[in-house]
């Protein structure tokens, strides 16, 4: 094993030893660094053909499974603190938020206090396409073959071959019907 090989493996070793330690892709992936992906206390597993673009965020504080051909657009975040599950051959658009939880808040003494998170699993099915500046609450299922329209915030579960828009984010048509 030639020198350069040599210092890759012991780079990638520390690197998955102290700061990614959670941090499981199979296959070719594709990370800018300008990307920012934070995984020390959670669980990440990514498929093949895992791509992030430029300014893109992952923060892994629970459990995070993403399937194969996947691709995050740039400013979009996917933030974990309990669980989220992403199918095979997902696109998410620019400015999409992915959030799994919720603040517990109270109000002391006349002020809003924030203490911890309300958290319930998300799951998005396969062959899905987010558009831009999508939200996607805690608790949702989307099914397969789902196309998300653009500045929608998905508040309830969506069903399989489905097109929904809007906010609150609603069926509009189904695909069998094109």
């Amino acid at each position: 094993m030639n020198i350069f090989k040599k210092t890759l493996f012991v780079l990638n070793y520390f690197l998955k030893k102290f700061f990614l330690k959670g941090f499981h892709v199979n296959g070719v992936g594709l990370i800018p660094l300008s990307s920012k992906i934070n995984v020390k206390k959670g669980d990440f597993h990514g498929g093949s053909h895992f791509i992030l673009a430029e300014d893109s965020e992952i923060r892994c504080y629970g459990e995070l499974k993403i399937g194969n051909n996947f691709f995050l657009n740039r400013f979009s975040r996917i933030i974990s603190h309990g669980k989220i599950s992403i199918g095979n051959n997902v696109t998410i658009a620019q400015f999409v938020s992915i959030l799994d939880h919720d603040h517990y808040f109270f109000m002391k003494n006349n002020k809003l206090q924030l203490d911890g998170y309300k958290v319930a699993p998300i799951v998005i099915g396969s062959n899905v396409w987010i558009a831009d500046k999508v939200t996607i609450l805690k608790g949702i299922t989307i099914g397969d073959n789902v196309i998300i329209g653009a500045n929608s915030v998905v508040t309830k579960d969506i069903p399989s071959n489905s097109i929904a828009v809007g906010n609150p984010c609603k069926v509009l048509k189904s695909l069998n019907n094109l």
